[in-house]
């Protein structure tokens, strides 16, 4: 079975690139276009790795990060941000509140399915 991958982007451009990128290596992915609709989908379908822009306009990814971290049943879904936030304070908050990864963009194919693949290989 197919590790679901859930892209959390603003950008529809930027969440083609990934989807393209991760659909190549079979991966199964799903895109939501704000923080909102991306915690509406985890609460009903199950994820295995959430890519989290951190700017959106209506819940930003370190409000989406906290809310995951305080919900049990969803706490433990790996997420890594992956931003054009390259500021030192932002990484060490993406990292502090429950990140993975804090990945900048722009991102190559190659680098961001190296940085996929091995934060699920560390979750089994």
């Amino acid at each position: 079975m197919a590790e679901h991958i859930l892209i959390v982007d603003d950008d529809p451009l930027l969440c083609n690139l990934f989807e393209i990128t991760l659909r190549r290596k079979d991966y199964e992915t799903q895109v939501a276009y704000s923080g909102k609709d991306a915690l509406e989908y985890v609460e009903s379908t199950p994820v295995d790795l959430i890519l989290l822009d951190v700017m959106m306009a209506d819940l930003n990814g370190f409000d989406v990060l906290r809310r995951l971290r305080e919900n049990p049943a969803l706490n433990t879904i790996p997420v890594v941000f992956l931003t054009a936030r390259v500021d030192a304070i932002s990484q060490k908050t993406g990292l502090d509140i429950g990140a993975v990864e804090y990945l900048t963009k722009p991102i190559s194919p190659e680098a961001l399915l190296e940085r996929v693949q091995a934060v699920l290989a560390a979750r089994k």
